[in-house]
Parts: structure tokens; sequence; C-alpha cells
């Protein structure tokens, strides 16, 4: 149901946005600017690039909404350009490799005063090590499904590709990631 409503209201600020209301379109880019960023920093793995890329898609996007493009369903559609717009980085830098390089991205270093809290940090770190040992095209695929929360279909639709590869990505993903995790001394004791 929530997933309905977002898509219902980004169709309605991109109508809004369309018949002249910029604040419309501050409303779309402020509820998508957090999760699109965090997407291209995981793929491309460099704050400044990240930030860079999320700025370029967003003059884009503005672009192509005030030109009418036709958008089916905005979820896909704009991580499809966020996509392209990693792997078109990616071949221009040279890194659109298998196995390509971890994600640098730091721990937030929030002092909350509490062990939870920091063994959830670090248990958190440890995971985005694993995640950016992972091939470009597991790591994408894993991050959509299990950060940015796509369903399958969105991801297979982002991606390009089926449904069951989709599928067969994440069981070869989560595989990976727990061999990864065993490596670093986390294992099925370990909670």
């Amino acid at each position: 149901m929530a997933k309905l409503v977002d898509q219902l209201r980004d169709e309605v600020d991109i109508l809004a946005y369309r018949a002249g209301d910029i604040e419309a379109l501050g409303r779309l880019i402020t509820r998508w600017q957090a999760r699109i960023y965090s997407y291209v920093l995981a793929m491309i793995g460099n704050r400044d690039a990240a930030w860079d890329i999320s700025q370029e898609l967003w003059l884009s996007v503005v672009n192509r909404l005030g030109r009418g493009a036709e958008i089916e369903n905005f979820t896909p559609w704009l991580y499809r350009v966020a996509h392209n717009r990693c792997v078109s980085h990616l071949r221009k830098t040279r890194r659109l490799v298998e196995g390509d390089a971890a994600c640098e991205d730091a721990v937030d270093e929030r002092d909350e005063g509490s062990l939870t809290f920091a063994l959830r940090a670090e248990d958190a770190r440890v995971v985005r090590e694993c995640l950016g040992e992972l091939t470009l095209t597991l790591r994408e695929t894993m991050v959509l499904f299990y950060m940015d929360g796509l369903s399958l279909d969105d991801v297979a639709e982002v991606l390009g590709v089926p449904r069951g590869t989709v599928q067969s990505r994440l069981h070869y993903g989560r595989l990976a990631i727990k061999k990864a995790l065993v490596k670093k001394g986390y294992d099925d004791d370990r909670r």
C-alpha cells in the first residue's frame, strides 16, 4: 500500500511540476535525493564523484520531466537513469570491471552512548565491506533490492534483465556475502 501511495505522490508531483508548480519538483527531489545519492555512492565508491553524478542526474531528470517525457513508473525510471550515469562514469574512469573496488563509505560516527549502536555500526561497516567485494553486477542488484527496497520487477526493469536473473543474482550475492562474512570471523554463532 505504501508503495502505491509513493507512486501516486510521485505522479501528482510530476503533473504539478509540468503545470508550473516548482515546489512540486522540490518535493520530488527531496523525496528521492538521499536514496539516489546512496545508490550512486554504493556503485561508485567515491563521495565527491557520487555527489557530482547525483547533481548531473537531477539536471537530466528535471530537463526530461520539463519536456514532457512519458514516464510510466517513476521509481524504476529514476534508478535506470542513475544506473546509466554510474555505468558511464565507471567506463570513463576505466573501473567497470568484474570485482570492482570496495565502497569507501564510512560509518556515521554518531555518539549515542550505546554499545548496541557501536556493534550495529561495526556490523554495518563489515557488511558494506563485503558488499564492496562483490562484482559490480551482484553489488548493484543487492543494493537495489535490499538497500533501496525496489521490488524484483523494478530491479529487473532498472537493470534491463529478466526477473529470474535478478533472483539468481540475489542468490549468488547472498552466498558471496555470507562467505565473505565467515572469512571475516562472522559465523552462524555470532548474532
